[in-house]
């Protein structure tokens, strides 16, 4: 009787590139006119808390706890702390830094760093992501003006794996995302042990493969300059395609209430007095 073990390669290359993919945030100007000091994210209904959002009284966000996914309600009564995420800005309101701390079982965590660089007329040039050891780059995103993008490169030694660009309208809403990642390929071998016949799955990092990923995201907005809907097109791993409508409700004073049409999100505040 042949038996198989396969060993799982999961290659995380974006959080977008087989999700949803939303602008959640507004511009800091309407976080500060409104005097916004938290925001309470909920996922998939209002009763299931995502994320809690700290913001100052410029309207810039400085802290963002992140929560474990909830299934119902046993699990939603235990959720806890994943990531913690912390924003550093220098004087002129500059971001500089992004730290990111990914909570582990028994309080174990571990953080990576964003630094931020900008030219002398305060135009932002580039970011580089650390991990742990915050000597090496592990990737590097660079940014042009007018029109806005950023583009995130990932290397092994001189190959290019990741290289991803942002295109963005009004300089902060995405309208499209687009590049590919080079993954190695998951190939199967066969062994025999104890004379039984044994499959597994393997990654070959000699033998890699590129796989395109292209987002546009067709925007609509409303007199006041409020993101009503997003028509998306997403065309993943070269060839497999979603296509789904996001539709964004706001509060009388103007602060997103809800995104609605993929996975829905839920909008809570908490103010300044």
């Amino acid at each position: 009787m042949k038996t198989i073990a396969t060993i799982i390669l999961i290659f995380f290359n974006s959080i977008l590139s087989f999700g949803q993919i939303e602008n959640r945030w507004q511009p800091d100007s309407v976080y500060k006119n409104k005097k916004v000091k938290r925001i309470f994210v909920y996922e998939n209904s209002p009763k299931d808390l995502s994320e809690i959002v700290e913001v100052d009284r410029n309207g810039k966000i400085i802290r963002i706890e992140k929560y474990s996914a909830s299934y119902n309600k046993k699990t939603r009564k235990a959720k806890s702390i994943d990531r913690v995420t912390t924003y550093s800005y220098d004087e002129l309101d500059k971001i500089t830094h992004k730290i990111d701390t990914i909570i582990y079982h028994h309080n174990n965590s571990v953080s990576t760093e964003k630094t931020f660089f900008y030219y002398e007329n305060n135009l932002l040039i580039s970011s580089k992501y650390f991990k742990s050891n915050f000597e090496n780059p592990s990737s590097e995103t660079t940014y042009s003006h007018h029109p806005f993008t950023s583009t995130t490169t990932i290397k092994i030694d001189t190959l290019i794996t990741y290289r991803k660009t942002k295109e963005y309208e009004r300089d902060f809403y995405v309208k499209r995302f687009y590049g590919y990642v080079v993954e190695a390929k998951l190939k199967k071998k066969q062994i025999t042990i104890n004379g039984k016949s044994e499959t597994y799955s393997y990654s070959d990092k000699t033998d890699r493969q590129r796989l395109d990923d292209n987002k546009t995201i067709k925007n609509a907005f409303n007199e006041q300059g409020r993101l009503l809907k997003s028509e998306i097109k997403s065309v993943f791993m070269n060839d497999r395609v979603n296509e789904y409508i996001l539709i964004y409700n706001y509060y009388e004073n103007g602060l997103l209430k809800s995104i609605r049409g993929y996975v829905p999100l839920y909008f809570k505040y908490e103010h300044f007095e």
